[in-house]
């Protein structure tokens, strides 16, 4: 008789708790925000430009903490300096962090922000400057997203590319326009030498023919060389790069298993009755 009653209190405390727990909302896991980050580069450089990458954000959800790593080729490149947007650099909570290092072999940057209120800015995040070494034609950086959290701190897919026209102030859009302005002039400089030197020659050409032609019956040829300048204007590569966080796309309610589980108990608690009943008949 006891034991019936007993099972019989437990059989009302499991529904209880089934109940309880399908009334109490329960978390459930949702998928990953996303966010844009644009690469600004700049590309045709001469020896001795000042130049710089531009990290550019759109689409932001709201972030709490970004992390990145800027790989650079030191023989073309010295870095400056790192320059933080406004918005974030002008408010003493947050923590902004630009670490030198080496890794295989190559010279990077690890950029990290820790931010005290959530940033939902999209706008030039940070500005990374450096010192050109030597002439090159495509700015040799590389961009590695490490981490990035929205305001909840949970991680952010964030889909990368690069476009060498993104985040140009006024001034550096006019300082290239003027760089290519300046080639094209020379190379049409070139041109014009090189079509006066062709109409000088063939003058001198003709006026030597003239004279052997008075003094003995033959004729000249005329040799002619010109020699052409080429002349590369940069081209704004795009390339995709993903951060290796995997966005979560399933959802799972904890109130299933549990009811689930709950079930199996209720019905092995009412076996256990059936069975102590038939045992006292």
């Amino acid at each position: 008789m006891k034991k019936l009653g007993m099972m019989k209190t437990i059989l009302m405390m499991g529904c209880a708790l089934a109940l309880l727990f399908a009334v109490v909302p329960q978390p459930v896991m949702a998928a990953n925000s996303q966010m844009n980050l644009t690469v600004g580069t700049t590309n045709d450089a001469k020896a001795g430009d000042t130049v710089t990458v531009r990290l550019v954000g759109s689409n932001n959800p709201g972030l709490s903490t970004l992390a990145a790593r800027l790989a650079y080729d030191d023989s073309d490149l010295e870095y400056v300096g790192t320059t933080w947007a406004n918005t974030i650099s002008s408010d003493s909570g947050n923590i902004e962090l630009v670490s030198p290092v080496t890794e295989n072999n190559q010279q990077a940057l690890n950029l990290s922000a820790i931010l005290n209120k959530t940033y939902s800015q999209n706008e030039t995040i940070a500005t990374v400057t450096f010192k050109a070494k030597n002439a090159y034609t495509t700015m040799p950086v590389t961009l590695t997203v490490r981490e990035v959290t929205d305001a909840s701190y949970n991680p952010v897919t964030v889909t990368t590319v690069v476009d060498a026209s993104a985040g140009q102030t006024q001034s550096q859009s006019q300082s290239q326009s003027q760089s290519y302005s300046q080639d094209d002039t020379e190379y049409t400089d070139d041109i014009d030498d090189t079509d006066d030197t062709d109409d000088t020659d063939d003058t001198d050409s003709y006026d030597d023919t003239d004279d052997m032609q008075d003094s003995q019956s033959s004729s000249g040829n005329t040799h002619k060389t010109s020699s052409n300048k080429k002349n590369n204007s940069g081209n704004t590569s795009k390339n995709g790069n993903r951060t290796d966080a995997t966005p979560k796309t399933g959802a799972v309610d904890l109130r299933m298993v549990f009811g689930a589980a709950v079930i199996v108990f209720l019905l092995a608690a009412a076996g256990c009755i059936r069975f102590l009943n038939k045992k006292k008949e």
